[in-house]
């Protein structure tokens, strides 16, 4: 929306929202003005590229305020929406909690819509572990971790959410008895 707003601000010879060219002493020429509507243009396909229109998909973050007619017909998402509309207890969870944790725990009533909501809601989390996982093996195999063959266990450890439990591991250890 900012960019088709940028666009026709572009158009009628308006460039308030770029600072720098305000700055100037003199207005952008007719192309200037149309390299900077080309280049908003393209910007906007790349971006619906990478971010498609999710205006069917609204509802997973603030169901209360979508259109039932806009999902889907025959797939039993409207009337879950407006079942979800009109539930009180619902939108006093949406108010108390995240929209994966809303989701997760309405997953038993309205399983259509949520079976929808929690995949494309939990993509951030999976990319950050995943991220995790590139970064701590990039620490492992450094310029000063050079000798390292496989560093299979070590990932193991780096990855695991568990704490060693060192304490316990050196009890059950037998020391070495003196000869």
């Amino acid at each position: 929306m900012k960019l088709d707003l940028w666009k026709k601000n572009v158009e009628n010879k308006q460039y308030g929202m770029f600072k720098s060219l305000t700055t100037l002493n003199s207005a952008p020429n007719d192309e200037v003005s149309r390299e900077i509507i080309d280049h908003l243009s393209l910007l906007n396909v790349e971006l619906m590229h990478y971010f498609p229109d999710v205006t069917c998909c609204a509802y997973m973050t603030y169901p209360f305020t979508v259109d039932p007619a806009d999902l889907p017909v025959g797939t039993g998402e409207q009337e879950e929406l407006i079942d979800i509309q009109n539930d009180q207890i619902a939108r006093t969870k949406h108010n108390d909690c995240s929209p994966i944790n809303f989701w997760l725990t309405m997953s038993s009533s309205y399983s259509t819509l949520a079976s929808h909501a929690i995949p494309q809601l939990l993509i951030f989390p999976s990319t950050w572990e995943c991220e995790q996982g590139f970064s701590s093996l990039m620490t492992m195999k450094s310029k000063k971790r050079n000798r390292l063959v496989a560093p299979m266990h070590d990932f193991r450890c780096a990855m695991s959410k568990r704490m060693p439990r060192i304490d316990e591991l050196v009890e059950n250890k037998q020391m070495q008895p003196s000869h």
